[in-house]
């Protein structure tokens, strides 16, 4: 398995365990990795870029929904709207960050040795598209969770 798949995948893997067993969400447990020349992110999305030992940025979009979802998974009580937006995308890009830290030590390239380092997150609201680039690499990896989609991709 290359390094971009493997990245995807164990990113999905992790993703489905931390949505079931943290944040209680229904998703399903099956994902398909394909290879496409375009993404168009849905309504809150993070990028994190990977450097050093290996090239590329990762992403993972969610809707608004879904978003909310994953507050309200760590909220007691009441919340108002304004807050739960600005918590939200915080929310989003935490969980990548999270779960893009700990997958990074079980990647192949990373146990002979090579060093990855990640920036910080970057967030992205509305849907944006990305086209890829000449010679470039993209994947998109979709997740469900009841009606909800999470969208992870890597592109180089």
């Amino acid at each position: 398995m290359n390094s971009e798949n493997e990245i995807l995948t164990k990113l999905a893997t992790r993703t489905i365990s931390y949505f079931k067993d943290e944040l209680q969400l229904n998703i399903d447990d099956k994902f398909e990795i394909s290879e496409i020349d375009k993404i168009t992110y849905l309504d809150i999305s993070t990028l994190i870029s990977l450097s050093n030992g290996m090239s590329g940025t990762v992403g993972m979009s969610v809707s608004n929904e879904l978003a909310y979802s994953m507050v309200e998974g760590f909220i007691f009580g009441e919340i108002d709207r304004e807050e739960l937006e600005e918590l939200s995308s915080e929310n989003v890009a935490e969980t990548l960050n999270i779960t893009l830290g700990n997958i990074l030590k079980e990647l192949d390239v990373v146990k002979r040795g090579m060093t990855i380092d990640i920036s910080t997150p970057y967030t992205m609201h509305n849907s944006v598209s990305i086209t890829k680039k000449k010679n470039g690499t993209m994947l998109l990896c979709i997740i469900k969770s009841n009606d909800q989609t999470v969208m992870l991709s890597y592109f180089v």
